[in-house]
């Protein structure tokens, strides 16, 4: 049986790095379109089901204004629709120069970057701006998307 964990370190990277890649190309496509056809799409969006059922916002709302304000260089406003947008692409973008500089060069990069701890940081980011994001719209009525 395969041991995942007895795997050397370098193949556990290079697998992160295809993943990466292919993110890639899907964080492009998505740039395109929102770029190309952002306003009909946040003009057009039906809300949240999660917010319509509930009554208070998912972990993910406002991801898709955030990545728009984003796209238009407005990172204030991107972060303040939902700061894990923001974060998740600079993980992203510093994951892929290290592990590139590292497979290419051997000499510059991490060999074991913490690619694990940092999901786990964005996961107390995503959480944490969720509860508070909630805390101010149910305790305050206040909201910022």
């Amino acid at each position: 049986m395969y041991d995942r964990a007895k795997r050397h370190p370098e193949h556990i990277i290079e697998e992160w790095y295809l993943v990466g890649k292919i993110g890639l190309v899907l964080f492009v496509v998505a740039a395109i379109v929102i770029w190309w056809k952002g306003d009909v799409i946040l003009a057009r969006e039906h809300g949240c089901v999660f917010r319509d059922t509930v009554g208070f916002y998912c972990a993910g709302c406002g991801a898709t204004r955030a990545f728009y304000h984003l796209m238009r260089g407005h990172l204030w406003q991107s972060f303040l629709c939902n700061p894990f947008v923001i974060y998740g692409i600079g993980v992203y973008v510093v994951f892929m120069i290290n592990t590139f500089l590292y497979m290419h060069t051997e000499k510059i990069g991490f060999k074991k970057f913490p690619i694990v701890g940092l999901i786990y940081v964005g996961v107390g980011v995503l959480l944490g701006q969720w509860v508070i994001r909630n805390i101010l719209f149910i305790g305050f009525g206040l909201t910022v998307l």
